[in-house]
């Protein structure tokens, strides 16, 4: 199973609320829901998806008959005794949906007098049974019962997603596309033919799409992870066709040095050519173009990581060392010209400060698990970034 991609995982929990928990209770909370999801895949495995809907609903009627109000009257919580109580007295499904682990997480995750915010078990049933029931409908498009296809799962979001827009996308085909690859690069999947049907589903990247899909049928206000919407996707369209001058349907590297207005670093796109999947005349079509709109939206995830790395390990041999950080470094002056503080040597002690490399380099293991890697690419890639991280004590 990979490492989670996303915060919040639970995509319509409260961003306010995740940032009173501690991750190591978020995490384990990360792997019960990961483990639910495998059992989907278990040999023999008997669940009928619409008795465990009916427990489920009759399961939070009760759950909401025994909650307690927190201290400003908002939140509403349920005390462990009441919860073992209701537990007791449930069918085997909701038993098995929250084991003993799994409420030991929650009471962890809530940190309020024995009790859990009732929100959390409200979203751990819904995602499982989005899991359960997006699992069945993915089963015919996939290539096998462990895996899809980016065209067998275009095909799915094609006949299962796009009808529900009110206002459809100009390029219906596109926007399959465009959503399927925003969802392989997050997998860590973008040079794969397929993805498992685990990872996928433990993503929530899907129930990600849907929330996207019905804030704008409802004129809602858009989730936090708003990649998914039709104007998200109108701005990436026209951004691409913005830039093909010659009006091809693909990108070469002189349209791409126009990218966000030139303000990124000359070297970096420069190898994004040479990381991606290129045509023979060397262009980039719509989906590596899509990988990179992805690699600097997502900044803070492991694949953006994994993107930027491979840009700047010029040298193709696993770590990034002091040479190639200075050589990346030599193109700030070229989209910051009028900042008179970009001296290349300080510059590159700072990114390598900012990765506390050593004299062997960083391997790409170690600069995804840096936490200031998002800052280190953000600062090398693009001005915008540069500038700030280069005014934040002002």
């Amino acid at each position: 199973m990979t490492k989670p991609l996303l915060k919040p995982m639970y995509p319509t929990l409260i961003s306010n609320m995740i940032a009173k928990r501690n991750d190591e209770a978020v995490n384990e909370f990360e792997r019960s829901f990961n483990c639910r999801v495998l059992e989907i895949f278990a040999d023999n495995r008997r669940l009928n998806v619409e008795e465990l809907k009916h427990d489920s609903e009759e399961f939070l009627k009760s759950l909401k008959t025994e909650f307690i109000w927190g201290e400003t009257g908002k939140t509403k919580y349920v005390p462990i005794t009441r919860l073992l109580k209701l537990l007791k007295n449930s069918p085997q499904s909701i038993k098995d949906l929250l084991p003993h682990k799994t409420v030991t997480t929650l009471v962890k995750i809530t940190n309020f007098n024995l009790a859990i915010d009732i929100t959390l078990i409200e979203e751990l049933v819904k995602t499982v049974i989005h899991a359960e029931e997006t699992y069945v409908k993915l089963l015919p498009y996939a290539e096998n019962g462990t895996e899809i296809s980016s065209y067998g799962l275009q095909d799915f979001v094609s006949a299962h997603y796009v009808p529900q827009m009110i206002e459809e996308p100009e390029r219906a085909d596109y926007y399959s596309a465009y959503a399927v690859g925003i969802i392989f690069f997050l997998l860590d999947s973008r040079r794969r033919e397929n993805v498992y049907l685990k990872d996928l589903l433990s993503s929530t990247l899907l129930m990600h799409l849907e929330l996207c899909i019905h804030a704008e049928n409802n004129c809602l206000e858009t989730p936090d992870i708003d990649v998914f919407t039709v104007a998200q996707f109108r701005n990436t369209l026209y951004e691409f066709r913005c830039l093909d001058t010659d009006r091809n349907g693909v990108l070469s590297p002189t349209e791409m040095t126009f990218f966000r207005e030139g303000l990124f670093n000359a070297v970096f796109i420069q190898r994004v050519f040479e990381i991606s999947m290129v045509y023979e005349s060397g262009c980039l079509d719509f989906k590596a173009f899509v990988d990179l709109v992805a690699a600097i939206r997502f900044r803070h995830t492991m694949a953006s990581a994994k993107y930027h790395f491979e840009a700047f390990d010029f040298k193709g041999d696993g770590v990034l060392d002091e040479d190639e950080i200075r050589t990346a470094a030599q193109a700030l002056p070229e989209y910051a010209p009028s900042d008179d503080n970009v001296h290349i040597d300080i510059v590159t002690g700072e990114l390598k400060d900012m990765l506390r490399l050593n004299k062997n380099g960083v391997s790409s293991k170690d600069f995804v698990n840096n936490r200031m890697n998002s800052t280190f690419t953000g600062f090398l890639s693009n001005y915008s970034d540069f500038l700030k991280y280069e005014r934040r004590e002002q």
